[in-house]
């Protein structure tokens, strides 16, 4: 077995001191003299024909400095459809669509003007749920879309049909779960800057910095070298700061070019909750051919995803969900009908798992109720079944490691699962459920193309800045990277500077979303340092006049093999390379793109999920005992780092199995914006969480790590469902499960 200094090792975060000492600085804490407040004015209608705008009062407000609307901000934009406006002037879609900005000296002043804008409005016929958007004669939300369809991805391999006629058993059910909120502790802010030659300046809270500017280009049809993104520390995202813009950058940077002053806009609690996109409602019936032995036949998946009044992250999030439960077990005969459909609701994004953890809930717990009914141990259904490490998937996917069967014996075996199932105790019960995740993707709606960045360079004191667009957003990207780093190049941790987030120093890069940063902007790294570390033993082995081969670095120090007597510190080893005729610094780049053409992705994560429950029979009211998680995360870099995102993800999928929801008025306004209203799971809520890290050594990532971050959440609904089954004896097939859903179900039981 290899061994490691920093790979492999629980290392404290690189970032740790200046986080818990709040020496961390964050987009919302950039101020600048003389800079304005933003606010928007935000539509009260779902649906209406905007006839005339006012401005006038507001512009005359002492302390306003401009006020824009629609055609100051003349473009559209989108994640793959291009139907979204910064400012709307001809219609609104959802309750909160922005339609006029104004900049002030200071928040109450710029809210005061927004309240001074008279609007008038031709209200319209709004529809609020997908199915009923579907039907005819609903109401029409963007011209030409056929019964509000935006689009319809698609998956199909061998014959369905023939795989149900032919099965032993075949089963249909109906699941939905609901818009959920992604709750950052850093709301969306932003703040625009324009210095006197006309170049911008934009600090915004972001996953993804490099594309930020190039949308930003596209948008101002300026140069990409005449903008300037900054990425700060990043106070959570959960993929609501990936690719989607938001109408509050726009106006900022609008704003700023108009007074020639800083404009910051920054989203309040209430206007993060609804305004700064969702996990989206899906509906999804999933029909399953399964034989008596226990062998799944065929499946067919319709999922139908509530896109809200644009398409955002829609289609893509459609694709995903279908495209990765063809990779989950072996069957062959498999079909996907994806809807991604326009309503009058806020619009959503991408959200921990990209539209994965629904249609897993509706895959898992479909399974769950097929071998209570059939009579079969759920665990041993799912082994029978699991994919294996060279499987090719039923959408085409190779699959090159995959510890998913040893991640169900381990939490069967942690939790207890045959002795508790032998001998259950009353109003007690376990659930278990396993998913795929990917590494990083590619799609049809993508550029052909998943690729990190990285450079190195050796100061003349042997320390090394790293430059990376992987950004940390609280998960330990820095620290993970800084291990790899540091393993290659034989040098401390704290000798090496990690940086990121600023597209004038640091590379272009496809940013921190869809669990990539360890396994492939890992790679990037990795290969940046081989690099590097070749070229400093190179001068190393010119200065002490032997080969290259027989030195080795190690404690920041370059040695000879079996004579670590001779030597020479690194800093010597670069103030020698660079200070002398023909000198040169020691650095290094690389452009990494993942080898997954062909597939979705290059690699697949695993996992398994076991959770008891206990389910008052009085109240309905379920209270979580403990949940076991085994993830297969290729090598962890990082052990404790890795516990951590486990736990986290499975803070994310116990709030949205059982207490989590965006709930609508009849106007279509958020009704639970607040955090007394809006039910986060708190610490003294959650149970005891016992992480269990697989490791299977993927031949592709960065010293054969994988993702972690999406499918530490993915199966915790599924499994939750279950085990409230195995104490209440009710199947609830519409999240969140709460008491009230419990209780009626047991009553309608009895």
């Amino acid at each position: 077995m290899e061994h490691f200094k920093y790979v492999g090792k629980s290392v404290p975060r690189v970032d740790a001191n200046v986080k818990v000492t709040g020496e961390a600085r964050y987009t919302v804490d950039i101020a600048f003299p003389n800079m304005l407040w933003g606010k928007l004015l935000r539509s009260p209608l779902a649906h209406a024909r905007i006839l005339h705008i006012d401005t006038s009062k507001a512009e005359k407000l002492p302390g306003v400095k401009a006020v824009i609307t629609g055609k100051d901000t003349p473009f559209t934009y989108g994640v793959t459809h291009m139907d979204q406006k910064p400012l709307h002037m001809n219609k609104v879609r959802h309750v909160g669509d922005a339609i006029a900005a104004v900049a002030a000296v200071d928040e109450e002043t710029a809210q005061e003007a927004v309240e001074l804008i008279k609007v008038d409005y031709e209200e319209l016929p709004a529809v609020f749920h997908p199915l009923d958007a579907m039907l005819p004669g609903a109401p029409v939300i963007h011209e030409g879309v056929e019964g509000n369809v935006a689009a319809r991805p698609s998956y199909e391999n061998g014959d369905v049909e023939k795989a149900f006629a032919e099965s032993d058993y075949v089963f249909e059910d109906t699941f939905e779960t609901p818009p959920i909120a992604h709750v950052c502790p850093e709301p969306h802010v932003c703040v625009a800057k324009w210095d006197h030659s006309g170049k911008l300046t934009f600090y915004v809270s972001s996953q993804m910095p490099s594309l930020a500017r190039t949308h930003f280009a596209n948008f101002l049809k300026m140069p990409e070298s005449r903008i300037r993104v900054i990425t700060n520390y990043v106070g959570g995202a959960f993929g609501s700061k990936t690719l989607s813009r938001f109408p509050i950058e726009f106006a900022s940077v609008i704003l700023s070019r108009k007074t020639g002053r800083p404009v910051k806009f920054q989203h309040t609690r209430e206007e993060e909750f609804h305004y700064s996109t969702l996990q989206f409602r899906f509906v999804i019936t999933v029909k399953t051919g399964i034989n008596k032995d226990g062998i799944i036949t065929g499946r067919h998946f319709k999922a139908i995803c509530e896109c809200g009044g644009y398409v955002s992250h829609g289609a893509s999030i459609t694709s995903v969900a279908g495209a990765l439960q063809g990779v989950l077990y072996r069957y062959k005969n498999y079909k996907y009908d994806g809807y991604a459909v326009y309503t009058n609701v806020p619009y959503g994004g991408a959200w921990r798992g990209l539209g994965n953890p629904p249609v897993h809930f509706a895959g898992e717990a479909q399974l769950n109720m097929i071998a209570a009914e059939i009579g079969v141990d759920p665990l041993e259904l799912r082994l029978t079944n699991a994919t294996h490490a060279g499987d090719t998937s039923a959408t085409g996917a190779l699959v090159r490691s995959c510890g998913l069967s040893k991640c169900l014996e381990k939490v069967a075996e942690e939790i207890g699962w045959k002795e508790k199932r032998t001998n259950p105790r009353p109003n007690h019960g376990l659930g278990i459920a396993c998913g795929v995740h990917f590494t990083g993707i590619r799609l049809p709606t993508m550029p052909d193309t998943d690729f990190a960045e990285a450079k190195i360079m050796v100061n003349d004191d042997g320390s090394v800045n790293l430059t990376t667009s992987c950004v940390d957003l609280g998960q330990g990207s820095n620290t993970v990277l800084t291990q790899i780093a540091a393993e290659v190049l034989g040098i401390d941790m704290d000798r090496i500077n990690t940086i990121y987030g600023d597209t004038e120093t640091c590379p272009m890069e496809w940013g921190t979303r869809a669990s990539r940063v360890t396994a492939i902007g890992g790679m990037a790294v990795k290969k940046a340092s081989e690099n590097a570390r070749d070229q400093i033993l190179r001068a190393a082995g010119e200065k002490l006049e032997i080969n290259p081969d027989d030195l080795e670095l190690k404690d920041n120090k370059v040695l000879v093999k079996g004579n670590p007597s001779i030597h020479m510190s690194i800093s010597e080893v670069a103030r020698f390379n660079r200070y002398r005729e023909n000198g040169q610094a020691i650095m290094a780049t690389n452009h990494w793109d993942a080898p997954s053409h062909g597939n979705i992705s290059s690699a697949f994560s695993f996992g398994a999920k076991a959770i008891e429950v206990e389910v008052d029979p009085g109240t309905g009211r379920t209270k979580v005992l403990r949940v076991v998680v085994a993830n297969d995360l290729g090598r962890a870099i990082n052990p404790a780092g890795a516990c951590g995102q486990i736990e986290g993800g499975v803070h994310m999928g116990l709030g949205m199995a059982s207490t989590e929801e965006i709930m609508l008025n009849e106007k279509g306004g958020m009704a639970n914006n607040q955090f007394l209203d809006y039910r986060v799971l708190t610490p003294l809520d959650m149970p005891p969480i016992t992480p269990i890290l697989v490791e299977t050594n993927d031949p592709v990532g960065a010293f054969g790590a994988k993702g972690i971050g999406e499918m530490a959440l993915i199966g915790t609904p599924d499994a939750f469902v279950s085990a409230v089954h195995a104490a209440a004896g009710v199947w609830i097939r519409k999240l969140p499960v709460t008491p009230e859903k419990v209780l009626l179900a047991m009553k309608a039981k009895k």
